[in-house]
């Protein structure tokens, strides 16, 4: 398991399952989606709000506040990333071709 630390608070990342897939879909969110897309910013709150285990609303304040207290919306959705790579469930999920669109998002300030 690993952890990350939001606004002085560490959370710990537990093996993303099923349920996890379900709370984000609770909050408005599809990850393959998001995946796809490449909306980084909601999938970090999609994130934070399953690590945080709270609502859309909330997650979305913690993210904020994170971003506004010097932390970059890439740490987030690296920690996702690496929990999405430990994680069987999201493995089988997304399969061998979904894995090169999450690992290739561009950063919020990059030109295409």
């Amino acid at each position: 398991m690993a952890n990350i630390k939001i606004n002085q608070k560490n959370y710990t990342v537990h093996q993303l399952g099923f349920r996890d897939m379900v709370a984000m879909e609770d909050m408005g969110f599809s990850v393959i989606e998001l995946f796809q897309k490449q909306k980084i910013f909601s999938l970090a709150v999609a994130f934070v709000g399953v690590v945080a285990d709270c609502d859309r609303s909330e997650a979305e304040e913690l993210c904020q506040q994170y971003i506004l207290g010097g932390g970059n919306v890439l740490e987030i959705y690296e920690a996702f990333s690496k929990a999405v790579d430990e994680s069987a469930f999201f493995k089988k999920l997304l399969g061998p071709g979904q894995e090169k669109t999450k690992k290739n998002v561009k950063q919020p300030d990059q030109e295409e």
